[in-house]
């Protein structure tokens, strides 16, 4: 199974990120990712599932998962099928004074031919890094790339 690790320091405490990241309403804003479903509500917590369409290498898919792990401001962890591919996400928010060391680690089992499945691992490679940069830019408050100190998180 590939295992794709992408992290991001980004300039706030962890609870800001974790509050940000954990809502995955918010994924429109910086994932590509068009609807977000949410079975248990708001605040997500181990048993939660989350269901969302999701779009790379040009098509869309729908993503259904369960958080399997949940600690506040530490992990959230997530068990599903993208495409009916199953997957395992982990993400891991690691404090640091007013920083935040953000990282995801995805394994995700693609059964196609050696070299789709090589082209798609490069891609999807190349995606999250894309996603995550974009986070580190909105919650830096650099989107607009003007500002030099962090603005408030978008709601």
């Amino acid at each position: 199974m590939p295992k794709f690790e992408t992290q991001v320091l980004i300039n706030r405490p962890v609870f800001q990120v974790f509050r940000y990241v954990g809502d995955f309403n918010n994924d429109a804003r910086w994932r590509n990712v068009k609807n977000v479903g949410i079975t248990s509500g708001d605040p997500i917590r181990t048993g939660s599932m989350v269901a969302m369409t999701r779009r790379i290498i040009g098509r869309s898919g729908f993503v259904n998962s369960d958080v399997t792990d949940f600690e506040r401001n530490r992990k959230i962890e997530l068990k599903g099928s993208y495409w009916g591919f199953p997957f395992v996400c982990t993400i891991t928010f690691d404090h640091r004074g007013q920083q935040t060391n953000v990282k995801e680690t995805l394994e995700i089992r693609t059964r196609w031919f050696f070299w789709f499945g090589v082209y798609f691992n490069l891609t999807l490679k190349r995606v999250l890094q894309r996603e995550w940069t974009t986070l580190k830019q909105i919650l830096d408050g650099h989107g607009d790339r003007k500002s030099a100190s962090p603005q408030p998180i978008p709601r």
